[in-house]
């Protein structure tokens, strides 16, 4: 890491002043130069608070799923997990900030826990997504940005109904210095689900059996801007929930779960700074937590653990690490980008009462060499090249596995045919280390350990379109490819017991469509996702792949009346999805569904907006996760102040 330092450093007193490099967001990863011809494509979005703020409710989640590539469902273990373009959640890294954040043990984070109101912005890159993002990757990212404007507000929102929950925030600065506080709560003592054609064994319907929550959330963040050319910020964020989780409805094998404690907490200290006019360097250095408790009962009371498959399982886990990036102008072709990561992930686990705890530690490292190349002022190039290292350093005193490397690149061409037209390919080899779970899980005795695990590799490519039609019509479409070798699946061995395995190869391909329309007071966003997902290993029993749609379609009409009232419709619709019946471990073609939302609003004084809500107004039956039946018509209103 010193020499890496040294290396930057360097580099900015060695080069003399040029073109001044563009500011950028401290939580912002990747920032497009002035410098650069590079066109900004459909395969990167930029979900804003507005845009955040329409979907209501708490989860952040439901801010993502009306765009081209991406599904969200809701796991058997009542958690948010994210698809995109096939790659799941585990595959695809996601930020706060610029941090990675992820449960250490299994590669993934409920998402929907995270405190709504303290987000700005939402960058997703899918496709060829840049190096600076670091190791896992290799699906994409999604970077949540919070807040770092030098101006004043208060903001207040209250919604209840199906739910209850209320946020507040408090925005500010003085001088150079800016500030943001915000707290948010949420409640529901379970969801309704709709009228079911199939029978259940475990739900009795009406309000689905132990779906309650109750989250507590809220973020500090404060920070300076241009002090002596640095800019510099800290923030931390802490969530604290509980939660049921629902029972699959078919299963011969009930489990009566519950998170009775479910915390994290993320502490990341931010900064930029400018070398000289023609090197930026940012970076961060964080420090995060995270601890839950799973209880398992004995029966649908939740009152008693003495049967042999009780338990209470604890994770007490942290990580820390740092993130290094530098845009420089070494020649005159374009910006050259560095980027250094190193993070070090502890996972601690007490698998029942009292039996003592479990542990296990790995550091990350990732560094990245990107280059833009100005060939022309309508073509354009990127070029990567990296090197990604993972270090196994306990193992809860077993042997050790070897380290494991990956070389990561990627090259992109850009043309911009004119004003309103422009065209990109790209090509990219990425990969994903497996997680401390899929080494070492040895869960309750149904799993064995498999530390001989090989690392992920994609090769992938994608082609797309960007077309403004006039001022107010977008048009853009990718067509994409991806093959992923040594492939991770959960298998079952010969004596029905589990063990995570490279089962081979998948390929995943598609091409998705989107058409935003934003004329006078109308606005409509379509998007459209078609998708192959196959497992096509020599040895596959079946070809196909749980839980990724064939096809992904949405339609969000809004319309702003003059007089300051705005009504907005949400249609998505699902098909062509496989499940897994958790008693037999085959497939179950999943039955399609299209639900439709709607939301009225009216805003008064210019500071007050009134707005009421129905979410699935068919009381459609349908379910993301086989066994698991979601929300069937659920009403919300209230109210939501800025001063």
């Amino acid at each position: 890491m010193k020499k890496v330092l040294l290396f930057i450093i360097a580099t900015a007193v060695l080069i003399h002043a040029q073109d001044t490099l563009k500011n950028y967001n401290l939580g912002e990863i990747v920032v497009t130069s002035e410098q650069s011809n590079l066109v900004k494509s459909s395969s990167v979005i930029d979900i804003n608070k507005n845009m955040i703020n329409q979907t209501d409710g708490y989860d952040i989640t439901e801010s993502l799923k009306f765009y081209p590539g991406i599904y969200i469902t809701n796991t058997s273990k009542n958690e948010s997990k994210i698809y995109m373009r096939g790659y799941d959640q585990r595959q695809i890294t996601v930020f706060l900030d610029g941090v990675p954040i992820y449960e250490p043990y299994s590669g993934l984070v409920d998402l929907s826990n995270l405190p709504k109101n303290s987000f700005e912005k939402i960058t997703v890159s899918r496709g060829m997504p840049s190096l600076a993002y670091g190791a896992n990757s290799m699906g994409g990212t999604i970077n949540f940005i919070t807040k770092d404007r030098m101006d004043n507000n208060v903001t207040l929102k209250i919604e209840s109904g199906a739910r209850h929950s209320t946020s507040a925030g408090v925005y500010g600065a003085i001088n150079k210095l800016f500030y943001q506080v915000n707290a948010g709560y949420s409640k529901s003592n379970g969801f309704q689900i709709a009228e079911s054609p199939n029978s259940f064994k475990n739900e009795d319907g009406g309000t689905r059996n132990n779906s309650d929550y109750k989250n507590i959330g809220g973020m500090l963040k404060i920070g300076v801007s241009d002090f002596y050319n640095i800019d510099l910020a800290y923030s931390i964020m802490i969530v604290n929930n509980e939660k049921g989780v629902p029972t699959d409805a078919y299963t011969s094998r009930p489990r009566y779960w519950r998170y009775t404690e479910w915390n994290k907490s993320i502490n990341n200290l931010m900064f930029s700074t400018g070398m000289g006019s023609s090197l930026r360097v940012k970076g961060n250095v964080y420090y995060e937590t995270y601890k839950n408790v799973l209880d398992s009962y004995d029966n649908d009371t939740f009152s008693t653990q003495d049967m042999k498959y009780a338990f209470r399982s604890t994770y007490d886990d942290h990580s820390f690490g740092i993130n290094l990036l530098s845009d420089l102008k070494v020649v005159d072709l374009g910006i050259t980008r560095l980027s250094f990561s190193l993070r070090k992930d502890v996972h601690k686990e007490e698998g029942n009462f009292n039996q003592g705890f479990s542990s296990y530690e790995a550091s990350l490292l990732s560094t990245g060499l990107e280059q833009d190349v100005n060939i022309t002022d309508k073509f354009s190039a990127v070029l990567g090249i990296g090197l990604d290292r993972l270090t196994p350093i306990y193992a809860d005193g077993n042997n050790l596995r070897e380290n494991s490397s990956s070389v990561n690149a990627f090259a992109g061409l850009s043309y911009k045919v004119n004003q309103d037209l422009s065209l990109h390919i790209n090509a990219s080899k990425k990969s994903r280390f497996p997680t401390l779970k899929e080494f070492y899980s040895e869960t309750a005795g149904r799993d064995v350990a498999n530390p001989d695990l090989n690392v992920e590799q994609s090769i992938g490519g994608e082609f797309g379109i960007d077309y403004k039609v006039n001022n107010g019509i977008l048009l853009n479409s990718n067509i994409f490819y991806s093959s992923i070798d040594e492939l991770i699946n959960l298998g079952i061995l010969d004596d029905g017991l589990r063990q995570y395995q490279n089962i081979g190869k998948a390929v995943m391909k598609g091409a998705e469509f989107g058409l935003s329309f934003n004329i006078d007071d109308f606005y409509m966003n379509f998007a459209y996702t078609y998708l192959s997902a196959n497992n096509v290993s020599d040895d596959a029993q079946s070809e196909i792949l749980e839980y990724r749609p064939k096809q992904v379609l949405s339609l969000v009409p809004n319309y702003q009346f003059s007089f300051g009232a705005e009504l907005r419709a949400e249609l998505f619709f699902v098909g062509g999805k496989y499940g897994v019946n958790a008693d037999s471990r085959e497939f179950v073609k999943m039955d399609n569904y299209l639900v439709a939302n709607i939301r009225a609003s009216h805003t008064l004084f210019d500071n007050y907006t009134l707005f009421f809500r129905v979410n699935n107004i068919g009381n459609i039956y349908y379910e993301t996760e086989y066994g698991f039946p979601q929300p069937g018509r659920e009403l919300f209103f209230g109210v939501n102040c800025e001063w």
